[in-house]
């Protein structure tokens, strides 16, 4: 489906979704999840979240041509806290771990259509490289640095927290868990000067407890890797996003956005943990 123009039956398909989206009551906010983008594939592992430069681009031209405009993760999570609705074909743009290949081929793609966009980054890794993922068959690359997120910061990017080294939160107990969230939170303040206010689970692992230990360490709320969309109804530190995989292209994107949350779900679903 990559490069493709949209032809009348898929233009007529979109308009009729973005109706029915628009008819559904307090708008559900597509929080999209990348990772890597224009990174080159030499392997199967390469293409985990993963998009193609080209693909991304045409993703957010198309977004803003159908009138999307992106928020950041926080403010998604701050109207969702307050009750608030945010207008109409709102959506945020994620990316987990701050790899190089984001300033090199994304950030240059939202800076000129205005777009903001969240990074939740590990401070032990920035300016260093994703060594957290040496056991999970997935490759070692560059990450961006502190002068890469303080210039994105004065450009109105906003960076989360995702820990101090990455672990498997659900493998550690509560006292090691709270201390890796809270470090990595205190020592990316520290060396940004701003206060950050979400976080994102590492590998998208999480148990009973916590999404309160997140809470607990001054965050408002928290996104996970489970599919779906922000609604109003959503546990705030239990947010789901949408997954922008490596042969989406644009139709996929739409399709992730549009059509798939109104399917009805017919795999068992991960089991869910409430903050406590």
């Amino acid at each position: 489906m990559r490069g493709r123009r949209l032809d009348a039956g898929q233009r007529r398909a979109l308009r009729s979704g973005l109706r029915r989206q628009a008819a559904a009551g307090p708008y559900p906010v597509p929080v999209l999840m990348y990772h890597k983008v224009g990174h080159p594939v030499a392997c199967r592992q390469d293409t985990f979240l993963n998009v193609p430069a080209d693909d991304f681009r045409r993703q957010m031209r198309l977004l803003a041509a159908l009138g999307y405009r992106a928020r950041t993760f926080a403010e998604v999570v701050e109207s969702l806290v307050c009750g608030r609705a945010l207008p109409r074909r709102t959506f945020a743009v994620t990316f987990d771990d701050g790899y190089r290949c984001i300033g090199d081929f994304a950030v240059p793609v939202l800076a000129e259509l205005n777009f903001p966009a969240t990074l939740f980054v590990v401070p032990t890794g920035v300016g260093q490289t994703n060594i957290w993922d040496r056991e999970e068959d997935i490759p070692i690359l560059s990450l961006l640095d502190w002068e890469d997120l303080q210039r994105l910061l004065a450009a109105g990017w906003e960076v989360g927290g995702h820990t101090l080294s990455h672990p498997h939160l659900d493998a550690l107990d509560d006292e090691s868990a709270f201390t890796e969230i809270l470090s990595g939170k205190q020592a990316v303040e520290a060396r940004l000067g701003f206060p950050l206010t979400t976080f994102c689970y590492p590998f998208g692992h999480y148990n009973a407890r916590t999404p309160a230990l997140a809470r607990a360490a001054g965050f408002l709320g928290a996104t996970t890797t489970r599919s779906g969309l922000a609604r109003p109804e959503c546990d705030p530190f239990l947010i789901p996003r949408v997954k922008v995989a490596y042969r989406d292209g644009v139709m996929g994107l739409l399709y992730r956005i549009l059509v798939r949350p109104n399917l009805p779900n017919a795999r068992p679903r991960r089991r869910e943990y409430p903050a406590l």
